[in-house]
């Protein structure tokens, strides 16, 4: 019985979100980055290989040495790089955003104590928002990866191994682990706030946290050198109090341990660096425990009055 319960509460709110706009709106927004990241990487590379094949002609005509092409020396994975900051900017908010809705509408609407008349198992209605969120999310990391896997096909220049669709792959899972944590932050903070605004804030104010302040507090990474997907490489500066910061928010970084693992997936990072073991449990450990106050907070939600507070 808790079974079906849950699949008719995942079909419900599967049904409500493709009826909000902004869900639709940040969506689309999310995916037209990743595809405008992908056409950008793919007409850098063309555009080198182009002038490549040029100066060959050229070469070979006065008889010079032809030098190796550039294409080739790089990953042709790191033509995929800014997807790691629209992942980790607009993909989050979008979570945010999905999570949100998930309980907010439903408290919203007024619909809770009757969902709790009906069902009585908080357990199932946990069940079925957290498999709505997953399917949405993943939906949106599928499409993502699918945008990927054809620009890398399209590129004739570029050879790709087996081993790198497998980083490829290995990066969009961590991709999905980023998303999930912020959505269950939200469902979580949709569940436990008496204000509806309040729901919305603090996840918002916790990504801001994740995405701007903590960078800076650690590696004395500018607000503005965030958003470049390299920063994660930045060397953390000869200071006592940044070593200190490193060493107590490093692993709560949870934007620098994704971009970390991004540089390392899609192979744009220092060559040879080891795999980044502590950044990996950073983001499952973190993404883990979002999911348990998640459960939490709808466990604790009181469906006979779960309305938000006027």
């Amino acid at each position: 019985m808790s079974h079906s319960v849950s699949y008719l509460v995942t079909k419900q709110s599967l049904s409500s979100l493709l009826k909000q706009p902004i869900v639709h709106i940040f969506a689309l927004l999310f995916v037209s980055l990743v595809l405008m990241s992908a056409y950008l990487g793919w007409s850098a590379t063309s555009t080198v290989n182009a002038i490549y094949q040029d100066a060959v002609v050229y070469l070979k005509s006065t008889g010079g040495a032809i030098p190796d092409n550039p294409v080739t020396q790089q990953s042709s994975l790191g033509l995929l790089r800014n997807m790691t900051i629209y992942i980790s900017l607009i993909g989050a908010l979008a979570s945010i955003v999905v999570g949100y809705q998930l309980i907010a509408t439903d408290r919203k609407s007024g619909v809770v104590p009757l969902i709790g008349t009906r069902i009585g198992q908080s357990l199932s209605y946990l069940f079925g928002k957290v498999s709505a969120l997953a399917v949405v999310l993943g939906a949106i990391i599928l499409i993502s990866a699918l945008i990927a896997v054809i620009t890398l096909a399209l590129l004739p220049a570029i050879q790709v191994s087996i081993s790198q669709w497998v980083k490829l792959a290995e990066f969009f899972a961590c991709a999905y682990l980023y998303l999930l944590f912020f959505g269950f932050v939200s469902i979580a903070s949709s569940a436990t706030s008496r204000v509806e605004s309040v729901a919305l804030l603090i996840p918002v104010t916790l990504w801001l946290t994740f995405t701007f302040v903590f960078p800076e507090l650690t590696s004395s990474i500018h607000s503005t050198a965030a958003i470049n997907p390299i920063s994660s490489l930045v060397a953390v500066p000869d200071s006592a109090f940044f070593h200190f910061t490193s060493a107590l928010l490093g692993p709560m970084s949870l934007t620098e341990s994704f971009k970390t693992l991004g540089a390392y997936f899609l192979e744009y990072q220092v060559s040879g660096e080891a795999f980044p073991r502590g950044a990996l449990l950073s983001l499952a450990g973190l993404t883990t425990a979002s999911g348990c106050v998640a459960a939490f907070g709808v466990l604790t939600l009181k469906l006979e009055k779960g309305e938000f507070d006027v």
